[in-house]
């Protein structure tokens, strides 16, 4: 995420004609117009064998059918993205081959896409399509959730801190958004260490209070240096035992967004999203936005 005022890289988003597209589509505007931002509607028409045996058949009326449709999925997303924030300037760009593939490899400020919590059914398309994306792109991406009826500047924006160099940067972009848009940011630290082989919250050598007291002082003093860059945000902390993934997806049901950082790209550490945030992009009841 860039921290000047005016963005030079627009913010893209992936519209396929769902109702999650289009609220995608108009959080990206809201967002656009306070930060300056263009946005880029981009839908994707599919190429390959799939459905290239119409081509004898029909002479190519297949594919130029599926471009009209996407034509009028991006016209009615642009629509609701003027409702929405009419200054904004937006740009509708078809592409052929996969959403995916384009988004992967886009030169963007931000990527938004509409998504909705999983289910074993619904995990095939994240899988293919979602998972690629926030694994594989060069900038943040953003999964707008719930319609966009999260993004209520009194619920917090909840970022996962691990003291790692991949969360200190999500906790700079949870504070940078809060700064934007007025929100409150709640920095949790979830520490498992009662959970290691041995040991429990009965283990007599250990001094829980003392533990608790002072992973709790460690993640104060760790946020407090970029929080001065961002003085005016509301800045509350939560430190307790559990796993990262069980309190960041207890914590989504009052969120309006979650900020987690993502290892970044590349053949060996983009092979696989991170387990926790993985699991928030499936689970999660608010927005999610996975940062690198």
């Amino acid at each position: 995420m860039s921290n000047s005022t005016a963005r030079t890289l627009p913010i893209v988003v992936g519209i396929d004609g769902s109702a999650e597209a289009e609220a995608a589509a108009r959080w990206a505007a809201t967002y656009a117009d306070k930060v300056h931002a263009t946005v880029r509607l981009v839908h994707a028409v599919p190429v390959g064998d799939w459905y290239g045996s119409a081509e004898f058949v029909d002479g190519g009326a297949l594919e130029r059918d599926l471009r009209i449709i996407g034509r009028k999925h991006l016209t009615r997303a642009a629509g609701a993205m003027h409702d929405a924030a009419p200054e904004v300037s937006v740009d509708i760009v078809t592409v052929d081959g996969t959403i995916a593939s384009y988004l992967s490899n886009a030169d963007a400020e931000l990527i938004v896409l509409g998504s909705r919590k999983s289910s074993a059914l619904r995990d095939l398309t994240l899988g293919s399509n979602t998972l690629r994306v926030v694994t594989h792109a060069h900038c943040p991406v953003l999964l707008v959730r719930g319609g966009g009826e999260s993004a209520d500047p009194a619920r917090p924006i909840v970022v996962g801190v691990d003291g790692s160099e991949q969360s200190d940067r999500a906790l700079s972009a949870a504070l940078e958004f809060a700064h934007t848009v007025g929100a409150p940011v709640v920095a949790a630290n979830y520490w498992g260490f009662a959970a290691q082989p041995g040991l429990g919250t009965g283990f007599e050598g250990i001094d829980w209070v003392s533990v608790r007291a002072h992973e709790k002082h460690w993640l104060d003093a760790h946020v407090e240096k970029m929080h001065e860059k961002y003085p005016e945000v509301t800045l509350t902390t939560v430190s307790t035992q559990s796993s990262p993934t069980r309190g960041l997806r207890a914590m989504s049901a009052s969120a309006s967004m979650l900020v987690v950082g993502s290892r970044g790209r590349g053949v060996l550490r983009g092979a696989i999203l991170g387990s926790v945030s993985q699991n928030l992009v499936h689970h999660a009841d608010c927005s999610v936005l996975i940062v690198r």
